[in-house]
């Protein structure tokens, strides 16, 4: 595999991380909303499973944007280091 390719596989893994990031940020979103709905139905084991559903799916959160920042980082450097980053032109 050349550096382009690696390049493209790069790219590709950045895309699947952002799409993982959407679908965290969707997890979150809703087990909030589900332990507001819990409160206000007074269900007290489902207010307090959604608040720890809540704090694990936004840990991960943390974790996948953590990941994103260093590969992005490593990436730009591969991109640098290889002078992928010139038009092709030149």
């Amino acid at each position: 595999m050349n550096n382009r390719e690696k390049l493209n596989k790069m790219d590709r893994a950045i895309r699947m991380l952002e799409d993982l990031k959407n679908s965290q940020v969707a997890m979150v979103e809703k087990a909030s909303q589900l332990q507001m709905d819990a409160m206000e139905f007074n269900f007290s084991d489902m207010e307090k499973n959604m608040g720890d559903l809540f704090s694990r799916y936004n840990e991960s959160l943390d974790l996948v944007n953590a990941e994103i920042e260093r590969f992005e980082i490593k990436r730009n450097q591969f991109e640098q280091k290889h002078g992928l980053d010139k038009m092709e032109d030149e």
